[in-house]
């Protein structure tokens, strides 16, 4: 009996991470479908073949495809919002009072990550930049964002004592729009400037996009 106790208490942890393993190669096959093309072009089949599982598998751990979506834009969401938490508590504890500075801290997080090299993350990037620039996922960057966004919220009022409600909400929100714009890389800026200047050059284009922003929060001010 003895011996049965101890070979069952040895499997479980490889069962667990054998089901943790195949968790991750489903979200990582969906997060490199879904950023290349659209939910609506992309079946669980065509996950399942890219993952190498089964389509039984990414039923069981996901249930719809819906539920797998919705779990992919979580995964690294939890990932920024931590990063904009510690940079938003860096800067407040060192009395820093600068909106630029918070609204860099907000967005570069991002950036970071677009520019690590990292596959996951350049798929993501694509992924979240449908999500957040369409009316149909609002609930789920709610879900995902608005927590961590409604901090940084209530530190602009504080900032921008002079600005209304709807000049800080529409501000900030046009902030986060530009922001993905610039860290998808978005090129009519090449083919305006007839090549002279590039979005895939994304380190000039953040920190002009950073400025563009924070002075035209700033001018909001009575407007």
């Amino acid at each position: 009996m003895e011996h049965e106790k101890r070979g069952r208490t040895s499997s479980a942890p490889v069962t667990r991470a054998n089901g943790d393993l195949t968790k991750e190669k489903i979200l990582d096959a969906a997060e490199e479908l879904f950023g290349a093309k659209t939910f609506d072009t992309v079946s669980l089949r065509d996950i399942t073949n890219h993952a190498g599982v089964t389509l039984a598998l990414a039923s069981y751990h996901f249930g719809t495809k819906d539920n797998l979506f919705s779990a992919v834009v979580a995964r690294r969401a939890d990932i920024l919002n931590r990063m904009r938490i510690e940079r938003f508590q860096e800067l407040d504890a060192g009395g820093v009072t600068e909106l630029g500075a918070y609204l860099d801290a907000f967005l570069r997080p991002l950036l970071t990550q677009a520019l690590s090299g990292e596959a996951g993350w350049k798929s993501y990037v694509g992924l979240i930049s449908k999500v957040a620039m369409t009316n149909r996922w609002n609930e789920l960057v709610r879900m995902n964002f608005d927590d961590t966004a409604n901090m940084y919220m209530k530190k602009l009022r504080l900032i921008l004592p002079r600005h209304s409600d709807e000049e800080l909400y529409r501000g900030f929100a046009f902030t986060l729009q530009l922001g993905l714009q610039v860290i998808t890389q978005n090129q009519r800026v090449d083919s305006l400037s007839d090549g002279r200047y590039s979005g895939r050059d994304l380190a000039a284009s953040y920190e002009k996009a950073l400025q563009f922003v924070t002075t035209g929060m700033h001018g909001l001010a009575g407007s």
